[in-house]
C-alpha cells in the first residue's frame, strides 16, 4: 500500500472510533471506557506504531503521535466528567467546537499533511518498531465491551 492509501484507511480508522465514542456519548452503543485514553489499542494507534513508524520521518510521526495522545486525553477527560456528572462540562467538550473535535481536526490535519510526503530515507531504515510501541499479549486489555449501559449526556 502506498503512503497516501496508508494515510486514508489510518482517517477512515479514527473515524469509526469517534463515531462508535460519539453513539456511546449518545446512548446508541456501548463502549470499553477503560481503553478511551489509552493510545495503542485503538485502530489507528495499533497502525501509527507499525505501518505509520515505518512509513513517516521522525518528526513527522512523532507528531502525529502527539496529536493522537492528546485526542485520547481529552476522550478520556469526557468520560471522566460524565463519571463525576460534571454534564455541562463534558458537552462544552463534545460541542462542535469542543476541544474533543479540535483534537480530532489537528490529528487529521496533521494525517493529510504527512500524505504530501514520501517515506524519509531514514524512515526506510528503521526496521524494527521499539519494544515500548509492541503489544505485549500478557498485558492486552479483554476486547469485550464495558458492561456498564452508557451514559449520556443529559440536557440542561
Amino acid at each position: 500500500m502506498g503512503m497516501k492509501s496508508e494515510i486514508d484507511h489510518a482517517l477512515e480508522s479514527h473515524s469509526i472510533w469517534l463515531k462508535r465514542f460519539r453513539d456511546f456519548l449518545n446512548g446508541r452503543a456501548s463502549f470499553d471506557v477503560t481503553r478511551t485514553g489509552v493510545t495503542d489499542q485503538c485502530d489507528f494507534g495499533k497502525w501509527l506504531n507499525q505501518e505509520g513508524y515505518r512509513l513517516m520521518p521522525e518528526q513527522l510521526h512523532e507528531d502525529i503521535c502527539a496529536a493522537h495522545a492528546t485526542f485520547h486525553r481529552i476522550a478520556d477527560e469526557v468520560v471522566q466528567k460524565i463519571r463525576e456528572k460534571r454534564f455541562a462540562e463534558a458537552r462544552l467538550y463534545i460541542a462542535s467546537n469542543g476541544l474533543l473535535n479540535r483534537a480530532s481536526e489537528q490529528l487529521t490535519k496533521s494525517l493529510l499533511n504527512a500524505t504530501l510526503r514520501e517515506p524519509h530515507a531514514n524512515a526506510s531504515a528503521r526496521k524494527e518498531v521499539p519494544a515500548s510501541t509492541q503489544e505485549n499479549p500478557a498485558t492486552s486489555p479483554d476486547p469485550a465491551t464495558n458492561p456498564d449501559p452508557p451514559p449520556t449526556v443529559p440536557e440542561p
